[in-house]
């Protein structure tokens, strides 16, 4: 099995990757933020996230439910040293909950847990968390090069989806993430956003026309004049968010 390893204190990475090597895991990263995790999962694909649940800009739970579509989704194990929170976790479906520092036999038996489900996933289905069971970010953390940029939801007119990346539109501004569309949909506030195609997700408020092109198709102008498709799969449920009768 491979995973990552997400802690923002490096004694506690170096730690637990010492521990998972002693018992034949291979640690394939690691990283110190939510936004790390999000990147590494996506594009190192491990059987097993271990994450801490006090993240300097994502929460754990906010994480473990955004990395629910990433394909395969791994299996999160939370490593904190405050136990108050086993329960909410286990409510999110988290795989397991250690507390640190992790014992040996306690972590063998998580991952002796953890291979037999990875040897069965191809037959089980992932229990899905809905974006309202979530604190919804204020601030939604935005890895650049040397940084962590912290854009304000409120200031996000539109995500944007083009040449395999994710762009986040405020105003004039255009911030390249590393976030999938799917991430987002959980992360940002569900009742302020919408999925209006494939490619963009757009902040309802900021819609002024809903226009009809022909043989069923369908754009939206925003405030400054931006226009944007919509997914035929998706104007029934644009109309009802903007209060339009159908």
């Amino acid at each position: 099995m491979t995973a990552i390893v997400v802690d923002d204190e490096p004694p506690a990475r170096s730690y637990l990757q010492r521990t998972l090597a002693a018992q034949r895991v291979e640690v394939v990263g690691e990283g110190g933020t939510g936004v790390d995790a999000l990147h590494l999962c996506e594009t190192l694909k491990p059987s097993l996230a271990f994450l801490d649940i006090q993240l300097p800009d994502l929460t754990g739970l906010q994480v473990a439910a955004a990395l629910l579509h990433v394909e395969p989704a791994p299996l999160i194990v939370f490593v904190t040293g405050f136990a108050d929170h086993a329960v909410e976790a286990f409510e999110y479906a988290v795989f397991d909950y250690l507390l640190k520092p992790v014992e040996p036999d306690r972590l063998a038996i998580t991952l002796a847990r953890a291979s037999q489900r990875v040897g069965q996933r191809s037959n089980s289905v992932t229990e899905e968390v809905r974006p309202q069971d979530l604190t919804p970010v204020k601030r939604l953390p935005v890895r650049t090069d040397y940084a962590i940029k912290l854009v304000r939801v409120e200031e996000i007119d539109f995500a944007l989806a083009k040449d395999k990346k994710v762009f986040l539109r405020s105003g004039d501004s255009e911030q390249k993430t590393y976030y999938t569309l799917q991430q987002l949909e959980r992360l940002l506030p569900p009742d302020d956003f919408q999925r209006i195609h494939a490619s963009v997700i757009v902040r309802l408020s900021r819609i002024e026309e809903l226009n009809f092109l022909g043989n069923h198709s369908y754009s939206v102008t925003l405030t400054g004049g931006t226009v944007l498709p919509v997914g035929r799969t998706y104007y029934a449920e644009l109309q009802k968010q903007l209060g339009i009768q159908v």
